[in-house]
């Protein structure tokens, strides 16, 4: 538990971010465009958690792998830890059929922009996702306080 007191909660996001069995990067900020209540990333906060909504699927059963990383390279983990990530099995929606999905992973970790950290962007955040097999098109929300 922090012991900062939030103001503010909202998300950065990512759309269409390609996902497939090779892990990949994605810059997750604000996109107005394609999702209007997204805002950067703070520079200091809490990430809460990470929605990943799969809009297309080649195959299902697929397993979904994250973490979120400080900069382009996917170098500089801050969650979950290990550069591994976190995997959870895609599920699927209601109506949306064999070829949509979603994962969300609970993160609750502090984060503070470090500017000295090479390829960071102050604004943005990076999203590192893989699936075990197949491909798949996603968009991703990072949820935070600040």
């Amino acid at each position: 538990m922090s012991i900062h007191s939030w103001s503010m909660a909202g998300y950065s996001y990512k759309n269409n971010a390609s996902v497939t069995n090779a892990l990949s990067v994605h810059e997750v900020t604000a996109d107005t465009t394609n999702s209007p209540e997204s805002f950067r990333f703070p520079a200091r906060g809490n990430i809460q958690s990470i929605e990943v909504y799969f809009t297309s699927l080649s195959d299902t059963g697929l397993e979904c792998s994250i973490f979120l990383a400080r900069d382009s390279d996917g170098d500089v983990g801050i969650s979950p830890g290990t550069p591994t990530g976190a995997t959870q099995v895609v599920q699927q929606g209601v109506s949306g059929g064999a070829t949509v999905g979603f994962c969300v992973f609970e993160i609750n970790t502090d984060y503070h922009f470090d500017s000295g950290v090479t390829n960071a962007k102050d604004g943005s955040i990076y999203a590192c996702l893989r699936l075990n097999g197949g491909t798949g098109t996603a968009d991703i929300r990072v949820n935070w306080r600040a």
